[in-house]
């Protein structure tokens, strides 16, 4: 600070204190390094933050399948296909056309949500899917990647037994199907289904290597998976955990594996597979990523476990053991070698 002196005659006297525009230059440069220097860290402190964040939503989704496990027996079924909404009139079996993540909505402090349209007119049960539909719920949105809202409804998000909303809440996590080949059927594409016995449905639906009783995973089409099921143990299959989705379709909705809503059967936007690599969602050159697992955070990607586990997993993970970690039968071996958890980075 420079003292400013004005002269009188034989006299001087100060009358005013300031910066002069050197001083404050040098100033003005030192908090833009400081800034530098701090932003980093408040970047990565903001980062973690929202990973934990995304580990509690699926600590909690884990304890809503738990939940589902301990009334059922069985956990939450991956519905028929891409084209069925949740029914809040068919139950929680393999009779139920909705997902995995419908059937929680009990579980998760959202029954009004499961039970809209309960035992209405089939007009007013249409609508009624159309508005859950399109409801964002912030326990299925990631923090780093994207906010609980609406995105705008593409071609293929028709539903068969719902009317088309004009706007879609997406989810940013999926369920485990296991390490076959991945989607391979839209399930019955019509609404007479809804009537027809359980031999007709799996006639629609178990045509493929990998849908209802071939898959090896979780939850996948029609299933009821038990505790009996989990035959590597409940604490060495992924039960369910964040996706990859293309960041250049964060906003519009309109990837071949983002184009559908939360409340959807058995498809790609809402289950995935091990049988390929998990990918960071920056990385556009896997021909795979519509099914596989990933994330938006730079490092790792989340899994929740079949006992309710949360763990943070690594992209470099070994291949193979993020192979048997979806698959709940293999006794965690494949090509004749055996892996476990303690192969983990």
């Amino acid at each position: 600070m420079t003292l400013i002196r004005r002269q009188s005659g034989n006299s001087s006297y100060a009358v005013q204190r300031g910066f002069t525009l050197v001083e404050l230059l040098v100033v003005i440069s030192i908090i833009g390094i400081l800034m530098s220097m701090l932003m980093p860290a408040v970047q990565s402190a903001r980062e973690a933050a929202r990973g934990t964040q995304c580990q509690n939503n699926l600590r909690n989704m884990a304890q809503g399948c738990l939940t589902h496990l301990s009334n059922h027996q069985f956990l939450p079924t991956g519905g028929w296909g891409h084209i069925w909404a949740g029914d809040p009139d068919r139950g929680f079996s393999r009779k139920q056309p909705g997902g995995w993540h419908y059937n929680i909505l009990p579980y998760i402090e959202e029954v009004s949500l499961h039970d809209n349209g309960k035992g209405a007119a089939t007009a007013v049960k249409r609508a009624a899917g159309a508005a859950r539909a399109a409801t964002p719920i912030s326990l299925f949105a990631c923090p780093t990647r994207r906010r609980a809202e609406l995105l705008p409804k593409t071609a293929g998000s028709n539903y068969v037994n719902a009317n088309p909303p004009a706007w879609i809440a997406r989810s940013d996590y999926a369920g485990n199907s296991g390490d076959g080949a991945g989607y391979d059927h839209t399930g019955p594409t019509s609404e007479s289904f809804l009537t027809k016995k359980d031999a007709e449905i799996d006639a629609a639906c178990l045509n493929g290597p990998n849908v209802g009783i071939n898959s090896n995973g979780a939850t996948y089409q029609r299933s009821e998976c038990s505790a009996a099921m989990l035959k590597d143990g409940a604490s060495k299959t992924y039960l369910c955990g964040e996706r990859h989705v293309n960041v250049k379709h964060y906003e519009n909705g309109s990837g071949i594996d983002d184009n559908e809503g939360w409340d959807t059967g058995y498809n790609n936007d809402t289950y995935r597979w091990t049988h390929v690599p998990p990918v960071n969602d920056i990385n556009l050159a896997n021909t795979d990523r519509s099914e596989a697992f990933g994330s938006a955070h730079l490092m790792t990607f989340n899994m929740a476990f079949c006992d309710g586990s949360v763990k943070a997993i690594p992209f470099e993970v070994n291949n193979n053991l993020h192979r048997v970690l979806g698959n709940r039968k293999d006794g965690q071996q494949f090509g004749g070698q055996s892996y476990d958890m303690s192969s983990l980075p």
